[in-house]
């Protein structure tokens, strides 16, 4: 997992022509959002090939995914606990200063996330606690050991 950490990380901070992502391309992100351990996947091979026309996981999280959904609301809607990780762990986000797009509304990661659980059933807003305690939890979380240095 530290590789491919590294690995994102270090294709993200290479320099990209700032490029529009095309709505092929984000229909493909968004699908594999919903899907089993798959968004990690595709954005990799994206990386892999030079396709990823993003610079940040919080540009990642915010992509619109039709009906008033983003990524990131589609990650939790869905439940997809590895693509949150992958999103969240693997891409270096912080859930205090990182900023997403939800609704039209920039809020810091993990107020998005409890803004989705208020949204959501009962089940969404047990996911969301049980991954806003794993996330804060540095065994958990490499990067809060990576931070705190």
């Amino acid at each position: 997992m530290r590789y491919v950490m590294f690995a994102v990380l270090a294709a993200m901070a290479m320099p990209l022509q700032a490029q529009p992502v095309d709505q092929g391309l984000t229909d493909q992100l968004c699908l594999a959002a919903g899907q089993d351990s798959a968004l990690g996947v595709l954005v990799d091979q994206l990386i892999e090939e030079g396709r990823m026309p993003l610079k940040s996981g919080e540009e990642l999280l915010s992509l619109p995914c039709g009906g008033n959904q983003s990524l990131l609301s589609r990650v939790v809607d869905q439940h997809q606990a590895e693509n949150l990780e992958y999103a969240v762990i693997d891409m270096g986000l912080s859930l205090k200063r990182s900023h997403v797009l939800l609704q039209g509304q920039d809020l810091p990661l993990g107020q998005a996330m409890q803004r989705l659980a208020e949204q959501g059933d009962g089940e969404t807003r047990a996911f969301v606690s049980d991954y806003l305690d794993s996330l804060a939890d540095e065994d958990f979380n490499p990067n809060l050991r990576l931070s705190l240095k």
